[in-house]
């Protein structure tokens, strides 16, 4: 099973909880906001066995962490948004700030200083503190009602450790610069990370 299925799955799967008004699954879930990434084997019970089979360690965990994240706030963009069109978790804060401003940001008009400095942490933090910035990010989303696409965040966790930075650099120009930036990734391939990807998961 390629990583694009399989994270589809597992993103489909927690939407499933909620649809289903799973509670107990997902107040078990959202108990992981306790834990650190090295305590998630905890949550194994929880989550089917076709979403923890063949996978290394980090997988788990960037799955798990999501899991969690997810029970937390559950909010999603619809599906008819999604089609075709993904949102980073710095397209997230933008809405935030947007909502803020009361729904209209001026070009030359400054973004809130408070959510500049909680992304700036968020960029910045190495990948075993990120679960610690996470939460606080989605906690602020869940309080204003802030949609958050889940499965491009699972896929840029993956690559949060890449050289050239380019899940960071993405985040960061979907918050300063908003749509003009997610138009411009859309028309440039490799420009980043989509369920697109064919590689193997593991």
């Amino acid at each position: 099973m390629t990583t694009a299925t399989i994270t589809s799955s597992f993103i489909e799967w927690l939407q499933e909880l909620v649809k289903k008004q799973d509670r107990a699954r997902l107040a078990a879930l959202r108990r992981g906001m306790l834990l650190e990434p090295s305590q998630f084997y905890e949550l194994f019970s929880l989550v089917p066995p076709r979403f923890l089979e063949g996978a290394t360690t980090k997988e788990l965990q960037i799955r798990l962490m999501v899991a969690i994240l997810f029970a937390s706030h559950q909010g999603s963009f619809p599906a008819e948004e999604n089609a075709g069109r993904r949102r980073n978790l710095g397209a997230s804060l933008r809405l935030l700030a947007l909502k803020k401003a009361g729904g209209n940001l001026e070009p030359d008009k400054e973004l809130p200083e408070a959510l500049k400095r909680r992304l700036d942490a968020l960029l910045a933090a190495r990948s075993e503190d990120l679960f610690h910035h996470l939460r606080q990010v989605i906690r602020l989303l869940k309080s204003e009602e802030i949609p958050v696409d889940w499965e491009q965040l699972l896929l840029d966790l993956r690559h949060w450790d890449r050289e050239d930075r380019r899940v960071q650099w993405n985040w960061s120009r979907s918050f300063y610069v908003g749509e003009r930036a997610e138009r411009d990734e859309s028309d440039n391939d490799g420009d980043g990370f989509t369920s697109d990807e064919h590689s193997q998961e593991g």
